[in-house]
């Protein structure tokens, strides 16, 4: 390498000098080749030959030399096409003055044979050249006489998914529920360029990387090389595409269309507040009751978000299980105990498939645990000021408060042991008491009156967690006030 750099210093100088005597005539043999060398590495002012539309370029390698002949590679566009390159010799010293003499190495010869073509001047172009071949440059100045090769390939490759049908998808047995294999292949011209005057061949080393991806960002990335692997098989129609790309960059794509296989579970839970007019109509029970979660408690289920399922079904954690083919239905639960439940959904993919999913929603469902509380004050005159609310526009209703409790049995008696009021069911159909006799016309006056309520719900008992139907009885008084 010393010698090397060397060598094309002293020609440089002589360039630059003008004094191309006796000196010249000495190294001129050893710089030869040598200073277009240095120039591909270093410097543009030694001679060169150069293409502005090359991809790559290296120094050949002959099996009996290293060489300092050049390498270019050129990308074709597309598969199978062609392009038409320009080649260009520049003089060694930047000026004008020189000869170019052209040459095309004939493979059958192993010789290079004069292309009709003469220029002089700065530099010589040739710019129709469409097939990988060998050129040689012969410029000449004087009692300068310098000589430059070099190789000019066209790389060129095919890659193809191999099993994938007319219609551009998957083959079938390529696809199940466990994972989807896509397989691919090149057809690749190799690269090789000849040793000038010899049989020698010398083959171009280049290696091809594959990679893969998905066109859906809903589906994963196949996994692999030349063959990929989707361990999650996408639940939307989704384009897999594989590209390779060689060490000169140069880069080719082929995809493959993957229909939806699996199933994709999805599903959200809402307390229904028992406001809502459409599980509970005609039933005014927003006026007594604050939106709690207790039970009997209804939950709506959401399946919306669910994909690519034919068939859904839900266990909702306490032992009731129900089944549907389409997610547009609307699904309603009613629990009946307090407590935390674990609704899971299942779900399933159209023939020929059938592949399962599932989605667990944990603790969202919860129910509070049985209360209940009674006011002893009632005042139904309409001033809002101890009422526990006001239903009809003259009449205040006594109301309890209940949290998990389902039926209740209330009567209420005045002083002398004569009943005013009597219910029995749902307690959340129980009207309260307007404050008059049994239903009647008649005001029950003020006073003092005594109740005995018996109270149905499910709770646990203090010798076991398991919920159970329990009732318990309750007593009290009421003050009834008018004014």
């Amino acid at each position: 390498m010393d010698d090397f750099f060397y060598h094309c210093i002293i020609m440089l100088n002589i360039f630059l000098t003008g004094k191309f005597g006796l000196i010249n005539e000495v190294i001129t043999k050893n710089v030869k080749g040598l200073c277009f060398l240095l120039l591909a590495a270093v410097s543009p002012v030694c001679a060169q030959i150069s293409s502005p539309d090359k991809d790559a370029a290296f120094i050949a390698n002959y099996p009996s030399n290293r060489g300092t002949d050049s390498v270019f590679i050129f990308n074709e566009p597309v598969f199978g096409g062609s392009r038409a390159i320009t080649l260009q010799a520049t003089s060694t010293d930047s000026t004008s003055g020189w000869s170019f003499i052209w040459s095309k190495y004939n493979a059958t010869s192993r010789s290079y044979v004069i292309i009709p073509k003469a220029d002089a001047g700065f530099s010589s172009t040739i710019d129709t050249i469409s097939v990988s071949s060998g050129y040689q440059v012969i410029m000449t100045k004087g009692a300068i006489s310098d000589t430059f090769r070099v190789w000019l390939l066209f790389s060129d490759f095919e890659v193809v998914v191999t099993n994938k049908n007319a219609d551009g998808e998957v083959q079938s047995g390529y696809r199940s529920c466990e994972s989807v294999s896509l397989l691919s292949d090149t057809n690749i011209i190799s690269l090789q360029y000849p040793e000038p005057g010899t049989g020698n061949s010398i083959n171009v080393i280049n290696k091809y990387r594959f990679e893969w991806e998905s066109g859906n960002e809903k589906s994963d990335d196949p996994t692999g090389s030349k063959t990929g692997r989707v361990e999650n098989p996408p639940y939307q129609d989704t384009w897999y595409i594989v590209t390779v790309t060689d060490d000169f960059n140069l880069s080719r794509s082929d995809s493959v269309f993957c229909p939806a296989i699996a199933s994709k579970a999805s599903m959200t839970a809402d307390h229904v507040p028992l406001s809502d007019s459409v599980e509970y109509p005609d039933k005014p029970y927003q006026y007594y009751y604050e939106d709690e979660n207790s039970a009997p408690g209804k939950f709506r289920f959401d399946l919306s978000g669910s994909e690519n399922s034919s068939w859904y079904k839900i266990s909702f954690g306490d032992g009731l299980t129900t089944e549907i083919d389409a997610d547009t239905a609307e699904i309603v639960h009613d629990y009946m105990l307090p407590g935390k439940y674990t609704a899971m959904l299942f779900t399933r993919s159209p023939e020929p498939y059938f592949c399962l999913d599932s989605i667990v929603i944990e603790n969202s469902i919860e129910l509070l645990s049985a209360e209940f509380s009674m006011p002893n004050v009632f005042t139904p005159n309409g001033d809002l000021r101890n009422d526990i609310i006001k239903l009809y526009e003259e009449n205040n209703v006594f109301r309890s408060k209940d949290v998990s409790i389902y039926n209740i049995d209330i009567t209420i008696f005045d002083r002398m042991g004569k009943k005013v009021h009597q219910y029995s069911g749902n307690i959340r159909d129980w009207k309260g008491w307007d404050g008059f006799v049994m239903d009647s016309n008649r005001e029950a006056p003020d006073g003092v009156y005594f109740y005995c309520l018996t109270r149905h719900f499910y709770g646990t008992s203090e010798a076991s967690t398991e919920m159970i139907r329990r009732e318990e009885k309750d007593k009290g008084f009421i003050h009834l006030y008018r004014d």
